[in-house]
């Protein structure tokens, strides 16, 4: 980890308090992956597309397990994010699968994944305070 990605990992902790855990993961997850459409992509790719779509959608969320998430994701992603944020790797997954499905739900309040990280990011920071 660089010094840069630690005092973000600092001052996102001092900010999020009890959240920055979750905001840690996002973050991880969207600078692995590109952002959420990259995230999206990646779970339709691997058969979750049903899951994905009802995330977007504006009707219930299908839940996903951390079995699901870490098949999708990759072993070697899920060790490098966990080993980051020193969490096991099974730990990490769970929280996930836990976070993500009403994450997602909520950065896209109008059922269509934007395509401006910025206003991604800004969306989850305000969900996460």
């Amino acid at each position: 980890m660089g010094l840069f990605d630690q005092i973000a990992g600092n001052v996102m902790g001092k900010m999020m308090g009890d959240n920055a855990p979750l905001a840690q993961v996002a973050m991880a997850l969207f600078q692995q992956y590109d952002g959420l459409p990259g995230i999206l992509q990646t779970l339709k790719d691997h058969g979750l597309s049903q899951q994905v779509d009802s995330w977007v959608g504006t009707g219930a969320n299908l839940p996903l397990n951390a079995e699901q998430i870490g098949s999708a994701l990759g072993s070697q992603v899920i060790a490098g994010i966990a080993n980051q944020l020193n969490v096991a790797p099974a730990e990490l997954t769970e929280k996930i699968a836990e976070f993500l499905p009403d994450a997602v739900n909520q950065l896209t309040p109008n059922g269509v994944v934007e395509q401006n990280p910025a206003l991604l990011l800004s969306r989850l920071m305000a969900m996460l305070k």
